[in-house]
Parts: structure tokens; sequence; C-alpha cells
């Protein structure tokens, strides 16, 4: 499986922090102390799909799950945040890497003064790291 998870996470961390007026924190699990606007980007999936005999042509399974959490900032509402990031994930993983968008939805929270946005991102991918749509 090429590892392309510290590539995706680098670009995703780097592409949205220079795009977003809003400085979030991008990380790849929770952290400790709570820093929000926070992106986590989480690799959920890298299973072999096809092969050959000699497994030099091998293709991938590749998923990723994105969660955005917001607060309102001043007289910037939450779900604004939430908006400007959401944009910024997608164009990381549809329009630069190219893959499929499978979830986007706004998920349940327990406390209520946080906005949390879920998104799931699918692709397949060689072993010369290439990503296919489907």
């Amino acid at each position: 499986m090429p590892d392309v998870y510290d590539e995706i996470f680098g670009y995703a961390r780097t592409y949205i922090k220079e795009n977003s007026q809003y400085s979030p924190t991008t990380l790849k699990d929770t952290p400790p102390n709570q820093k929000i606007p926070l992106v986590l980007i989480k690799q959920i999936r890298d299973d072999l799909y096809s092969e050959n005999l000699d497994k030099t042509d091998q293709r991938f399974h590749i998923g990723f799950e994105i969660e955005i959490y917001t607060m309102n900032k001043g007289n910037i509402a939450k779900q604004t945040i939430a908006n400007e990031l959401v944009k910024l994930v997608n164009d990381v993983f549809d329009e630069h890497y190219g893959m499929n968008r499978k979830s986007s939805r706004k998920a349940p929270n327990a406390d209520t003064d946080v906005y949390r946005w879920y998104m799931r991102f699918e692709g397949k991918i060689d072993e010369n790291k290439r990503i296919y749509r489907r």
C-alpha cells in the first residue's frame, strides 16, 4: 500500500491554513486541549481490492473522515465558519485529489455551542499513488 496519508494530510493542513480567514487548527486526531475552529482528518480505510498474479499492479481503496468543529467568533456565526472550512476541505479532497465525497452533513454534538460537520471521501489508488474516483 502506498503510504499517502501523511502527504494528503500535509497538503490539506497547509491549504486550509493558507486559505481560511479563521485560523483553524488541523490535526490527525482529537487534541487534549480544545482549540476551535478545528478540522480533524483521519484515514479510515486502505484495503487492497485488486492485484495481478505477480503483485506488480495493485489497487487499494482509501478513505478519509473529516470532522469540523466551530463556535461563534465575535459576530461571525459558527455556521459561516464551518461553511468556509467545508469548502476548503472539498477543494483538497475532491478538486485536488479527485476523490468521491460520500458524505457531507451536519453532525450532532453534545455541546450546543459547538457546530459540528462530518465529511467522508473515498477513492482508489495504485502503487504509483495515482488516485481514481471509481
